[in-house]
């Protein structure tokens, strides 16, 4: 995450930021990278150091290899700026719901703690073949007077997808819907696929894609409109229409 991330997520004040990612780097539990093409003066960005794998291990209860490999992977600078933006999506969330009462997070899962790696039969064949499910993150809204649940898995898309791979991924949205592996996992039915992308070109390309197979399933929406408009608000496009309407 970036400093300012951080910030807004979990201290109340940028001198309390700064101080404790200073001692967390100074103790290695904390790593420090510039994204390659970022611009002078741009804000550094943090992972954890490998002093915290272990720490990171027992808390999330996972062996001490996942979390060394999990550690290797942020390194990228593909990886970074996906993840960023990810951030950028739990960070509009949260904005959000402190203007609208109504509504609060009930639970927000990254890629790591939605992640499902499960065995299906392979139609026709009838042997059994491995798929692990693995959007970008999962976030469920609860309405406060009706206690109404609204699910949502998060794909963000910056463009470095083909068009291929992405209908495949919508694909495996769609099977863990109708195998009922979501109710089992999630105590849920149903669950809605929100893609946000860069573009209104690349949402207009997305949404052609999809509005055969896809149209009940997956709604979008571009960052700037997000930042404009707030995640709540109007701004969701369904596969075959151009008006927007608001998340729930």
């Amino acid at each position: 995450m970036s400093r300012g991330q951080l910030q807004k997520l979990y201290f109340s004040s940028l001198g309390r930021c700064n101080t404790r990612l200073r001692q967390l780097f100074d103790h290695g539990f904390v790593s420090r990278y510039y994204l390659p093409a970022a611009p002078f003066g741009a804000q550094a960005i943090y992972s954890i150091g490998k002093a915290a794998i272990p720490v990171v291990a027992k808390q999330v209860e996972m062996d001490i290899r996942t979390v060394t490999k999990h550690y290797r992977r942020t390194q990228t600078p593909t990886f970074i700026e996906h993840t960023l933006e990810i951030v950028n999506v739990r960070i509009a969330f949260e904005e959000a719901v402190k203007q609208s009462p109504e509504v609060e997070i009930e639970r927000w899962l990254p890629e790591m703690f939605c992640r499902h790696e499960y065995d299906i039969r392979e139609s026709g064949s009838g042997t059994w073949m491995k798929e692990v499910f693995k959007p970008d993150a999962f976030v469920r809204l609860k309405q406060r007077d009706s206690g109404t649940y609204f699910n949502y898995f998060i794909e963000v898309d910056l463009g470095h997808t083909s068009s291929r791979q992405f209908l495949g991924k919508l694909l495996m949205h769609q099977q863990y819907m109708e195998s009922g592996l979501f109710n089992d996992i999630f105590g849920c039915e149903q669950f809605r696929t929100l893609v946000i992308t860069t573009t209104d070109g690349r949402l207009c390309n997305l949404q052609r894609l999809t509005q055969d197979n896809f149209s009940a399933l997956c709604w979008f929406a571009t960052f700037s409109c997000i930042n404009q408009f707030g995640i709540l608000g109007s701004i969701w496009k369904k596969p075959f229409c151009s008006e927007t309407k608001y998340l729930f």
